[in-house]
């Protein structure tokens, strides 16, 4: 091997070093390569003498480049490990910046989605105390008491499996199950919002069998399904699309309410968060579609939300899985 050839080799090995290594490590091999390029590489071979002046040049430059090489690594090194920690201070004030608009989210949410039934039962109760109330407005008022006290019952189990989506408390357990029996008992599941509405299924007529947790895609189809009332006009029907592919179950809700402004499209599935067709009296926390996507991340599902040219909006939950015919599942039991 030629001089430059190793002078560029020995130089390549100390930028190396410099590159994973501390700087006090990239000095010394910076200094054993100039012993090495002298003692292996310069004429009288095999010892430290110089015999010409363009050698002694070459060797202290060798010497300064890998010294320069090694502290400007380090430079290097030291600002990205720089960048690294403001990134990651930037990560945490971000956390807890959201963890602080969560919070103030809750409280928001709470204040209005608690002290509204609360404020009702306690008129409710004290109406009912009234001596020679008549008949019908005491069964008005009952009414009043068991409507709010359904509504603070769905908030308190929304923010339960809020909870446990948000801790990954469940663990999907998977079935062989009819995707109509999920649109089934989803719709009594969600009875209460959609009692007064006409709901339409559209779907193959026997479709296969699908392998998921049943309990976890009832309860996210059933959150929509309450949205979809919320925002739907009494008179219009919520239509439902069922459609199973060998590899995904895929289940459309479609209302016929004034659709999503765009503006909302990308955060209404975040917790607590109301689009701007919620209003202020409406009894609606922004957990249901937060909770309806935690329900399906669990099992590797997604939820997306569209509008629809025809008018309204169609939320789509897609799921995973693997399709059976009841034939073939019969085949195997026997």
């Amino acid at each position: 091997m030629n001089e430059t050839a190793a002078a560029l080799l020995l130089l390549l090995i100390v930028l190396v070093i410099a590159a994973v290594a501390r700087r006090a490590v990239a000095v010394a091999a910076s200094l054993v390569a100039f012993v090495c390029f002298n003692f292996f590489f310069l004429d009288p071979v095999g010892t430290f003498s110089i015999a010409r002046k363009g050698d002694f040049v070459a060797l202290f430059v060798l010497l300064a480049v890998s010294l320069i090489g090694s502290h400007l690594s380090y430079q290097a090194r030291r600002r990205a490990d720089e960048a690294l920690a403001l990134s990651r201070q930037k990560d945490e004030a971000d956390m807890a910046k959201r963890s602080a608009e969560t919070k103030s989210a809750l409280v928001a949410s709470l204040s209005h989605d608690v002290k509204t039934p609360l404020t009702a039962l306690t008129i409710a109760a004290g109406n009912l105390q009234t001596a020679g109330l008549p008949e019908e407005l005491r069964r008005e008022q009952l009414h009043i008491l068991e409507t709010e006290l359904a509504r603070l019952k769905h908030l308190f189990e929304n923010m339960i499996d809020l909870a446990s989506v948000e801790a990954r408390a469940t663990t999907p357990e998977l079935e062989w199950v009819s995707p109509s029996d999920i649109v089934e008992a989803a719709r009594r599941q969600a009875h209460t919002a959609t009692a007064a509405r006409a709901i339409k299924v559209h779907g193959e007529p026997d479709p296969p069998l699908v392998l998921l947790d049943p309990r976890l895609t009832t309860s996210a189809l059933a959150h929509v399904l309450e949205n979809a009332a919320r925002y739907s006009p009494p008179d219009a029907p919520i239509e439902i699309r069922v459609r199973v592919e060998a590899n995904h179950l895929s289940i459309a809700v479609r209302d016929h309410g004034p659709g999503i402004p765009r503006e909302d499209l990308g955060r209404i599935f975040e917790r607590f968060y109301r689009g701007r067709n919620a209003g202020h009296d409406s009894f609606r926390s922004g957990m249901g579609l937060a909770i309806t996507r935690g329900l399906l991340e669990h099992q590797r599902g997604t939820i997306s939300a569209t509008n629809d040219p025809d008018g309204g909006a169609t939320f789509t939950l897609d799921i995973p899985t693997t399709t059976r015919r009841i034939t073939e599942l019969s085949a195997d039991v026997a």
